[in-house]
């Protein structure tokens, strides 16, 4: 007589294990999510402890001066550049070296802005950071060397920059400051003895020569 079959009973999951089991699953993946925060806010900190703390930024020097050269000049030294630029540009147009003409034009226009309009008063500042001047500021990385000129009795500081504009700075600086304002810009910037000029620079320079001559 064959033996009766053995019953196979499973065990089905009650709602109260599901929910409980439900419930273990939401505080496993919280604890999770809390330790991944807990790890990157400590990353975090270890980065700020890293990196070096921010200087202040200190003021080296500082002074004030006029804005720009200003030599008062009165109606006939005007009309007296205007013929003399004429005169330039009419033999420039013989030659044919058309290029020349702006350039001219703008020295010409320099001049007389320099005669007419009076200069303001700026605030420079030479700081651990840059320079300042009125109301620009240059960063050390933006700026490229320096020299000292003497132009109309008066010390010129000109700062050449690896920017588009200003490709120059020229500020003016009492003649007692200039050593003591080239023991500090030494810290930053290479110096030049001989000044670093182009064409343009000859040509103005030559050009403001002669309107200066004819002033005397």
């Amino acid at each position: 007589m064959p033996a009766p079959k053995k019953k196979l009973f499973k065990n089905t999951p009650t709602p109260g294990n599901e929910k409980q089991d439900s419930i273990n699953d939401l505080k496993d993946q919280l604890t999770s999510i809390q330790s991944k925060i807990a790890n990157i806010e400590g990353e975090g900190k270890e980065e700020q402890q890293k990196q070096p703390p921010q200087r202040e930024v200190e003021t080296l020097f500082k002074w004030e001066s006029a804005s720009h050269v200003y030599i008062p000049r009165g109606k006939k030294w005007l009309t007296y550049i205007i013929l003399t630029t004429l005169l330039i540009i009419l033999v420039i147009l013989f030659f044919r070296e058309f290029f020349i003409i702006a350039p001219v034009l703008a020295i010409a226009f320099v001049a007389y802005v320099l005669a007419s309009v009076p200069p303001n008063k700026i605030e420079h500042l030479i700081t651990t950071e840059g320079l300042i001047s009125g109301k620009h500021d240059y960063l050390w990385q933006e700026l490229y060397d320096f020299w000292f000129a003497e132009k109309h009795s008066h010390t010129l500081l000109t700062i050449d920059t690896q920017l588009g504009y200003p490709g120059r700075i020229i500020l003016i600086i009492d003649k007692n400051d200039k050593e003591k304002v080239k023991n500090l810009l030494l810290n930053y910037l290479p110096f030049r003895e001989i000044p670093r000029t182009n064409w343009l620079d000859s040509l103005g320079d030559s050009l403001s020569n002669i309107f200066h001559k004819i002033a005397s």
